[in-house]
């Protein structure tokens, strides 16, 4: 019964090609998996490493989330045959470009380059430069394949737009000072980057969409679906700053929220370019 359980929701969802990688099992256990490993594996260990978690940082981790949202395009795009297969082996290629794998990947070469940048004088540069080895070719590939230049434009100028708009209307019209920090910022980018990337490739190019709660807001209206994003960043950036006081751990959440919202909000980009 538990091996028929663990097929039907964990492995069947990455070795059938018909389904979806996402279902409300696996999306609550990765998701709770996800904020073990973050907060009581990562996080200490790289407290532990005398690793501040500022914009610095995060500025260095953007390689590596390149290489995860350009893995996924390819696969989606089926553009090198043996990274489009479907497959629980571990010791088979397809593994490491599909969901949950692609994304334990980017995580060995994260580790990978956070040992190789601490033995440098200059962290963050070594750091950076370690993920742009693997983020670049794989990023240029895509680029050299989009059929779509258009859409992809268009989605970055709506993500600046809406990104700058919503920080004038908590800044003036709120009078906060909320989004004032980088870090901040790229929380919010991040954020609205998914939800303009899902509303165009939704709406626009026929896309269908992996999370069922997102589906949810989705079959509601798209447009509802960015708007719901910023009104939950914000809020979440509010409860942050008035109430976590260790300014690591402030950073680290932050951090935690930039990688989740340009992950997957990037993926949906460089897919639409690939059309």
């Amino acid at each position: 019964m538990v091996q028929e359980l663990f097929y039907e929701y964990f492995v069947k969802p990455i070795v059938d090609p018909s389904l979806q990688g996402y279902n409300p099992v696996n999306t609550i256990v990765y998701g709770l998996i996800l904020l073990i490993m973050a907060f009581y594996v990562i996080y200490p260990n790289l407290k532990k490493m005398g690793i501040g978690f500022d914009k610095k940082f995060a500025l260095s981790l953007i390689p590596f989330i390149l290489i995860g949202i350009s893995l996924r395009a390819i696969t989606s795009a089926r553009l090198l045959y043996p990274l489009i297969q479907k497959t629980a082996n571990p010791f088979e290629l397809g593994f490491w470009t599909f969901t949950p794998g692609v994304w334990i990947l980017v995580f060995i070469l994260t580790v990978l380059g956070l040992l190789v940048a601490k033995k440098s004088k200059n962290f963050h540069k070594t750091f950076a430069g370690f993920g742009l080895i693997f983020a670049l070719p794989l990023l240029l590939f895509n680029f050299f394949n989009f059929t779509e230049w258009a859409g992809f434009l268009v989605i970055i100028l709506l993500t600046v737009l809406v990104t700058y708009a919503t920080f004038w209307v908590v800044k003036f019209l709120l009078k906060k000072d909320l989004l004032d920090s980088l870090l901040n910022k790229l929380v919010l980018a991040g954020q609205v980057l998914d939800g303009t990337a899902t509303f165009m490739a939704v709406s626009f190019y026929s896309f269908g969409e992996q999370h069922f709660v997102s589906n949810a807001i989705l079959s509601l209206n798209p447009a509802l679906f960015v708007f719901v994003k910023i009104l939950l960043i914000v809020l979440i950036l509010h409860y942050i700053d008035k109430e976590v006081e260790d300014k690591n751990l402030k950073g680290f959440i932050k951090i935690f929220l930039i990688i989740l919202g340009f992950a997957t909000g990037g993926a949906s980009l460089i897919k639409v370019g690939l059309i």
